[in-house]
């Protein structure tokens, strides 16, 4: 999986959940910018969960599973802890909104980035 697509997923993933999760409301427009709080919020959370293989790599440090999955998971749920705590057009509304968006967004930031950990091990991808 290539950095664009990995990118591309994690905005969508938190994209839908901000608008179908459960727990998770995006506020009136009037109070939210015009720029729309919701796509901000999925580009920044997406953004930084497809980014966490790329810095690794970047900074040449020693890859495992379980600094993946640690670096996701506090992007992830911390994201939605924060609008919980501080709404700005998109809000956490129960406990519901961090467990599940959280889990869906860590997830699917662990699997993107573990499968271009993957790639980037295997040389790349096999030529045809």
């Amino acid at each position: 999986m290539n950095y664009i697509r990995s990118l591309f997923l994690n905005f969508l993933v938190v994209f839908f959940i901000d608008r179908a999760g459960p727990g998770v409301e995006i506020l009136n427009y009037e109070d939210v910018p015009n720029i729309g709080a919701d796509i901000l919020f999925s580009a920044i959370v997406g953004f930084l969960n497809a980014s966490v293989f790329p810095f690794f790599a970047i900074l040449e440090l020693k890859v495992t599973s379980f600094k993946l999955g640690l670096i996701n998971f506090i992007i992830s749920f911390g994201a939605f802890i924060t609008i919980a705590i501080i709404p700005f057009g998109v809000r956490v509304v129960n406990i519901w909104g961090v467990l599940i968006g959280g889990t869906v967004v860590f997830a699917t930031a662990f699997v993107t980035n573990y499968l271009e950990w993957q790639q980037d091990k295997s040389g790349g991808p096999p030529s045809q």
